[in-house]
């Protein structure tokens, strides 16, 4: 006989990982189980190696949908079907009798599977498919998905069954307060809401008045873990009959098929966007980009390329790089390409060829294109048009050509030289004199002339400025051509014409000829741009060594700074110790210019004074350099202020250890070593030179002292993970000020569970608390100004365990100064810390930096204690670098919380509640978590 399946429906949701996220219906009845129990769980877990795992596993492989029956002494059946990555189940308890609603029910799944997964049709298409099926199978006039926001009701999607025509009320884009709908039930309730006649079972419900309808049976969706609103079967007329429970999983089914096409929808929606932005900020590039394969074919191209090639798409479609450029440039490129796939960026200029032949010069850069694996697969990047910067440097090249000789001249005497033989040889004129300004004198005296000149008129005289033509045109800084020397006018000896040109500032230049008017408008510009070239070459000559020198100077002080950066960098990177780390920097100090010495005093808290820890250099060390912490010198000063000063050594006191460096150096820079509330020392950096120590010096060994500071910290904090001997110390603090001890002070007591250090640098800390009225110690800790929020992780009786967030903490404070914490308890109003420190750490350094700030603390223990070199704190560092924040909050969360014991004092949903997340997501965390910790303990 052909078995079926009874009345009672459920319905099953799983995750890609097969993880139970949803029941509905009668599943749990149907399963046997708990339904807070099952979800969250994996199905295969607690039903391993039956019909039911193994329907959901080939569903979600094969992508359709799979029928499957009960394993013997399981009267269940039902349909598993993919949804995304996941499966939906149907479950029905089996009978012997046919039924007709559960085969109307089979087809309808049937055919909401194929309009789910019909590649031919639009996702809103599909959507109004999927709500006319299931108004058919439920008999109803209409089916409508709605969004909802706050308190308005939008009907999104709507669809009219059979003849009845479209409703105003219901018609997509509609509008209404949500108040005024059925709808509000179906958001505030668990499952689907169903009225089968309003006007009987609910007369006086707002939503049968608004509306006026009858028949309603609805159930929500959710997009991407949060509401988006409902899918409702309504029909003016009541229904005769209740919806069955069958027609109530039928629907839950419907809307999840629904929520897989509106995530669907929302996700390449946004994948389009995504892809137009890139498409138009490509496309909106004013150069050309391309991206070549591994083979060097052109794969994609922005749409400056195609305007500046002159090539279509199809044209530009397989080309390869040589192709784009001239034969001439193509070793050039191809040597270039080779750097980009060897990994390297590279840039070089060639000429682009467009389609008509046309050469344009380009500059192509390049950088290389990896695939997921970090290997090149192929190259990326764009070209410029350089057309305007090859001619600007073409005339460059000429103008440099014409006035070469001008600009290799040392001093203003070369320039009068070659300024006149230029003249002979650029106008065609034998006779020419260059005159240079004497300042001293404030005359204008030959500096040099042509043969011919001195041949035909002997030995030039020296004016005055303002005396002749060569005065009057210094004078005035205006040329003067003469065309003919006639009537009274007294030319030069056997000249007929000549020109007078200034050379700026530094003198005068003439040219000469026997014959009159010799000279054209060609021949006054040639002039005039040797006069011009002359005088910017007498400038030259003088301030190119200046120049020169600057430069010089320029690049000796970066490679310097530069140097010095690398090499002290490599020094704290590979320091193992605060000596390593102390004595690296001294080092590289002492061996870069200008400096002559450097030394680090470190603070010794038993003398109470600052003492040298490494010394490099010139050899002072013989001295007494150590300082009283409380001291007013400059270094005690320094050390206290917490801020770099510069000091002169001729304004400090004439004693010693002062005295010692007059003749030696001139100044020196003291920078304290400082990182956040701890000060390591003060690093002191002496030059000979006090001008050399200028603001950009300073500012470089500032940076250095903070690297110091850093690098020392971490290596302070890492001590303790290695020290196989250690010091106990146990504190007790009564200020009030302190968080424990102000928390404490009105009863309960506390005991701190945990410190994590959050994105924002706050500080989470977890508290356990016995003795108190859970909800009012809450109230009095969320009233605390420290406190910037606190969450109830779980609460029972008269204790809690709290997640207190606060801007800093003396114990995270501790834990940067390289304390491990081993206990924190607080009771009527003292606070009493436990930590451990590395052997050879100065404990008493730590005391007193707790006491300076919390007066009256009290020390009540010290102890000496080794422990094994295979620590917890090894173990637990090991674990915590292989945990995400979110494992390692997940993980705490449930520990503390009591998720592990049994019976459990809280749920899934409070821990995932106290995250702020939702409760699949923290068991996908918790689970990680956990697979993690056993591989550690275990592999």
């Amino acid at each position: 006989m052909e078995t079926e399946t009874a009345g009672s429906e459920g319905l099953l949701v799983t995750d890609g990982d097969g993880v139970v996220t949803t029941l509905g219906g009668s599943a749990a009845a149907l399963l046997g189980v708990e339904p807070d129990r099952l979800v969250g769980e994996r199905l295969g877990d607690r039903f391993p190696e039956t019909e039911l795992v193994r329907g959901c596993r080939q569903a979600r492989r094969s992508g359709q949908e799979v029928p499957f029956t009960g394993d013997e002494g399981w009267r269940l059946a039902g349909t598993a079907y993919p949804v995304g990555d996941g499966a939906t189940v149907v479950l029905q308890e089996q009978r012997d009798n046919p039924s007709g609603e559960g085969q109307a029910n089979e087809r309808a799944l049937e055919s909401l599977h194929g309009i789910a997964t019909d590649p031919t049709l639009a996702t809103d298409k599909r959507i109004d498919r999927i709500l006319e099926t299931g108004a058919k199978r439920l008999g109803t006039a209409y089916a409508t998905l709605a969004r909802i926001e706050e308190d308005t009701h939008e009907v999104v999607r709507s669809v009219a069954v059979g003849e009845e025509g479209g409703s105003e009320g219901l018609s997509s884009g509609t509008t209404n307060p949500l108040s005024a709908m059925y709808c509000r039930h179906t958001i505030d309730g668990a499952g689907p809401t169903a009225i089968a006649a309003a006007g009987t079972e609910r007369p006086s419900d707002p939503a049968y008045d608004h509306t006026g309808l009858e028949c309603y049976l609805g159930a929500t969706v959710e997009v991407a873990s949060e509401e988006y609103g409902t899918v409702c079967f309504v029909d003016p007329e009541p229904r005769a009959e209740p919806f069955s429970e069958r027609e109530q999983t039928f629907a839950e089914l419907l809307t999840n098929w629904v929520h897989y096409l509106l995530e669907q929808q929302a996700y390449e929606e946004e994948l389009e966007q995504q892809q137009a932005f890139t498409e138009s900020l490509i496309d909106s590039l004013p150069d050309p980009l391309y991206a070549f394969d591994s083979s060097g074919t052109l794969v994609r191209w922005n749409d400056q390329l195609a305007a500046v090639t002159g090539r279509t798409a199809a044209e530009l479609e397989g080309m390869t790089a040589p192709e784009f450029v001239a034969s001439e440039d193509r070793d050039r490129l191809d040597s270039a390409t080779r750097r980009v796939r060897n990994g390297e960026y590279a840039s070089v200029e060639a000429a682009l060829e467009t389609a008509d032949g046309e050469q344009i010069p380009y500059e192509f850069s390049g950088a290389p294109l990896r695939d997921g694996s970090g290997e090149v697969s192929g190259v990326v990047g764009v070209g410029r048009d350089v057309s305007e910067r090859t001619e600007h440097r073409r005339r460059l090249s000429d103008l440099l050509e014409i006035t070469r000789s001008f600009m290799q001249a040392k001093d203003p005497q070369q320039v009068a030289e070659i300024a006149v033989n230029a003249a002979r040889e650029l106008l065609g004129f034998d006779t020419s004199v260059f005159r240079l300004y004497n300042s001293d004198q404030n005359t204008l005296e030959p500096a040099a002339a042509t043969e011919r000149a001195r041949e035909t008129m002997g030995e030039r005289p020296v004016y005055e400025v303002g005396e002749g033509y060569p005065g009057e045109v210094f004078a005035t800084g205006e040329k003067q051509v003469i065309d003919s020397f006639g009537g009274d006018e007294q030319g030069p000896d056997s000249l007929a014409s000549a020109m007078y040109y200034p050379v700026g500032v530094r003198g005068t230049l003439s040219v000469g000829s026997t014959s009159p008017g010799a000279f054209d408008e060609a021949d006054e510009q040639l002039l005039a741009l040797l006069a011009t070239s002359a005088a910017a070459a007498c400038t030259r000559a003088k301030r190119e060594r200046e120049v020169r020198e600057a430069r010089e100077h320029t690049e000796r002080v970066l490679n310097r700074v530069n140097g010095l950066v690398r090499q002290t960098a490599e020094v704290l990177v590979e320091a193992t110790t605060r000596e390593e780390i102390e004595s690296g920097v001294v080092g590289e100090l002492a061996d870069a210019d200008p400096y002559a010495f450097a030394w680090v005093g470190r603070p010794d808290i038993t003398s109470e004074r600052l003492t040298p820890a490494a010394w490099a250099g010139r050899d002072l060390s013989g001295g007494d350099w150590s300082f009283a912490l409380d001291g007013d010198d400059p270094i005690s000063e320094t050390y206290r202020e917490g801020t770099p000063r510069l000091f002169d050594v001729e304004n400090l006191p004439a004693a010693e250890p002062w005295a010692g460096l007059a003749g030696v150096v001139e100044a020196f820079v003291a920078v304290p070593l400082v990182y956040k509330s701890t000060t390591y020392g003060v690093l002191v950096v002496c030059a000979e030179d006090r001008n050399r120590l200028d603001e950009r010096e300073r500012a470089v060994l500032e940076a250095l002292g903070r690297a110091t500071a850093n690098a020392t910290n971490a290596v302070e904090r890492g001590r303790i993970l290695d020290a196989t001997e250690t010091i106990e110390l146990e504190l007790a603090i009564g200020d009030p000020d302190l968080l424990f001890s102000r928390l404490s002070g009105d009863g309960g007591c506390l005991e701190s569970a945990g410190t994590d250090r959050r994105a924002d640098g706050s500080i989470e800390m977890y508290l356990s608390v016995t003795d108190v009225e859970p909800e009012a110690f809450v109230e009095r800790v969320r009233g605390d100004p420290e406190v910037e929020s606190v969450t109830c992780i779980v609460a029972h009786d008269r204790e809690c365990l709290l997640e207190v967030v606060v801007e800093e903490s003396l114990l995270a404070v501790l834990t940067e100064y390289g304390a491990a914490l081993q206990a924190v308890t607080a009771e009527r109003g003292t606070t009493r810390i436990t930590v451990e420190l590395p052997y050879e750490a100065e404990a008493r350094e730590l005391f007193d930096l707790v006491a300076e700030q919390y007066p009256g603390t009290e020390l009540l223990g010290y102890h000496e204690r080794e422990r094994p070199v295979e620590t917890r704190q090894d173990f637990t560092a090991a674990i915590s670098d292989r945990l995400t924040d979110r494992q390692e909050t997940a993980l705490r969360t449930a520990h503390l919380g009591g998720f592990f014991d049994w019976p459990r004092d809280i749920d899934g949903n409070e821990l995932a509640e106290a995250m702020d997340i939702s409760r699949p997501t923290y068991h996908q965390h918790l689970r990680a978590a956990q697979a993690k910790v056993f591989e550690e303990l275990f592999d």
